[in-house]
Order: C-alpha cells, then sequence, then structure tokens
C-alpha cells in the first residue's frame, strides 16, 4: 500500500506544477510565436521566446528527475531517468544554442516582409510589428521615425 500512496503523491505533484510551468511559458511565448506564423497585422516579437521554448522540454526533464530526488527512501534520483541525463543535456545545448542563432534570422525575415517595425523603448525589449503603419502609435505610444516637424536649413 505505501507503493500505492507514493504514487499518487507523484501524480498530485505533477499535476500541480505542470500547470504552473505551462501557464507561464504559454502565456509569455506560445501566443508570441503563433502571432508570428498566423500573419496576424501586428505582431510581438521578443528574441526570448524562441530559446525558452526550446529550453521546456529540458526543464520539464529535469523537474521529472528532481521530483524522483524527494520522494525517494535515499534522496538520490532514480536511475531510469539520471542515465539519460548526459543525452539530454547535449541535444538541449545543441537546440538551445542554435535557437540563440535563429533570433537574428526571424528579425532579418521581417526586414523582407510586409511588416514594418514600430519604435519601441529599450535594446532588450521586443518589437512590434504591423502591417499598417498607422498603428505603430495606438500600440506603443510612440510616434514612428519622420513623423515630427522637419526643419529646414537656410543657407545664407
Amino acid at each position: 500500500m505505501p507503493g500505492r500512496y507514493k504514487t499518487l503523491l507523484y501524480l498530485f505533484l505533477l499535476v500541480t506544477i505542470f500547470p504552473i510551468l505551462q501557464f507561464f511559458l504559454f502565456r509569455y511565448c506560445i501566443y508570441d510565436l503563433m502571432d508570428l506564423f498566423g500573419g496576424s497585422d501586428v505582431v510581438y516579437y521578443n528574441w526570448r521566446v524562441v530559446p525558452i521554448l526550446v529550453s521546456a522540454p529540458f526543464l520539464i526533464y529535469l523537474e521529472c528527475l528532481f521530483i524522483s530526488c524527494f520522494f525517494t527512501e535515499n534522496k538520490k534520483a532514480n536511475q531510469k531517468l539520471l542515465k539519460y541525463m548526459l543525452h539530454m543535456s547535449i541535444i538541449y545545448g545543441v537546440l538551445f544554442f542554435s535557437s540563440l542563432l535563429a533570433c537574428p534570422l526571424i528579425n532579418i525575415g521581417f526586414a523582407f516582409s510586409s511588416y514594418q517595425s514600430c519604435p519601441v523603448g529599450g535594446a532588450f525589449s521586443g518589437v512590434y510589428y504591423v502591417k499598417d503603419k498607422s498603428k505603430c502609435f495606438e500600440i506603443t505610444g510612440v510616434k514612428p521615425w519622420g513623423e515630427g516637424n522637419r526643419h529646414k536649413i537656410d543657407n545664407p
């Protein structure tokens, strides 16, 4: 019977921990990528979205590994999960660094598309891309470049 209670406890923890993880990942990342690939009129792109989504399976693997550590009698990780740690780390490292290299390519792809970037403040914030330049002020509150008063320089 104690093994059955332990299994129920594992399931209870998985049911409570994974929705919290999924909430943050889906709320901030999935919607941005869905707009990006869906071709909506307004797309918010932040370069951090792709590496976060690539790291999600590895984080789930680590969480399962840590859960197995806390609930074993000798407080060591499950050997069946631990034997794949090296393989998962190598795969995650390759995928993570390749996603970091792919993030600037997405920005370059926007330069050749029908989208136009809206001016935003901050080097590490995301960028709004719109199909209609007049929506930029509504979204960001910042006037696009070249929309201010132009002063002519008179040469005597």
